[in-house]
């Protein structure tokens, strides 16, 4: 019935434990603890020890109390040489655990034995067990000897501060959009065509024209159509007194200027009369 109810009580505790982590650095030894459930695991890092501690070789004891009160306690775990040591709710002080228990036989602990080397990295896990462990920062005092296994130094004494996280809201970032370049614009100017008198006249902008179609400036300076096709100049000969039709539509005077196939007919006319008066007899 008892183990029953010590198992429970363990279970209950262990489901309301929060973790909890703790460092601490004295004379170059850096002291770290941490909660899983009810297990408590305690590392030390003398291997840089300087200080009161700079001629410290081993460790002999070490105690722990500030945990609430508990019903029983068991290391799991523990450096090399560390399998005979024994616990004790003594308190420790420079003798050893050699202190009473003062009526605090529930609420801290003294596991001492035969030193052992100080290393780099020795770690130790004590498992709790009772309703009322609390797994808060834990109060821990150490004892360094020298190879006589005489005390060196303090017994620290320390409660171990809770490692804090930074708690301070990172302030986001808005999204950078990226910035597409614009290309500017270049508007185009048009062509200026020149005039018959070498001036050169603005136009608004290019007009294109069919293929095969003249492209004719109008008086107002857009291109214009071919005109109608009776205000086509003919190109047929023109006889003595015909009259001709000017572009504009009106009458002109007669043509003065021969067209090329007249002036043909009337040298070779003249030729063949040339050739014939030449061959006549005498």
């Amino acid at each position: 019935m008892t183990l029953r109810l010590t198992a429970l009580a363990a279970l209950l505790a262990a489901t309301t434990m929060t973790a909890h982590a703790g460092v601490l650095t004295l004379d170059g030894v850096t002291f770290t603890s941490s909660w899983s459930g009810n297990v408590l695991t305690l590392e030390i890092d003398a291997a840089k020890r300087s200080g009161g501690w700079s001629g410290a070789t081993g460790l002999a004891a070490l105690a722990i109390k500030g945990v609430g009160s508990y019903s029983s306690v068991s290391v799991s775990g523990g450096p090399g040489g560390t399998d005979a040591w024994k616990l004790s709710t003594s308190e420790l002080k420079a003798s050893g655990c050699s202190g009473t228990s003062n009526g605090a036989a529930g609420s801290r602990m003294c596991f001492y034995g035969q030193q052992i080397a100080l290393a780099d990295d020795m770690v130790f896990k004590f498992t709790f067990a009772g309703a009322s462990v609390a797994t808060n920062e834990p109060h821990v005092k150490v004892e360094f000897v020298n190879a006589q296994g005489t005390k060196v130094g303090s017994l620290l004494s320390q409660v171990l501060p809770a490692s804090t996280a930074s708690t301070t809201p990172s302030t986001p970032t808005a999204p950078v959009t990226p910035v597409i370049p614009v290309t500017p614009v270049v508007p185009a100017i048009p062509d200026t065509p020149t005039t018959s008198t070498g001036t050169q006249t603005s136009t608004t902008a290019d007009t294109k024209t069919p293929a095969g179609t003249l492209d004719v400036a109008s008086p107002s300076g857009t291109p214009a159509g071919l005109p109608p096709q009776e205000d086509l100049p003919s190109t047929l000969p023109v006889k003595s007194g015909d009259v001709v039709q000017t572009p504009t539509g009106n009458t002109g005077a007669s043509a003065n200027v021969p067209e090329p196939e007249s002036i043909a007919l009337l040298l070779g006319g003249l030729g063949l009369m040339g050739l014939v008066l030449r061959r006549r007899p005498r």
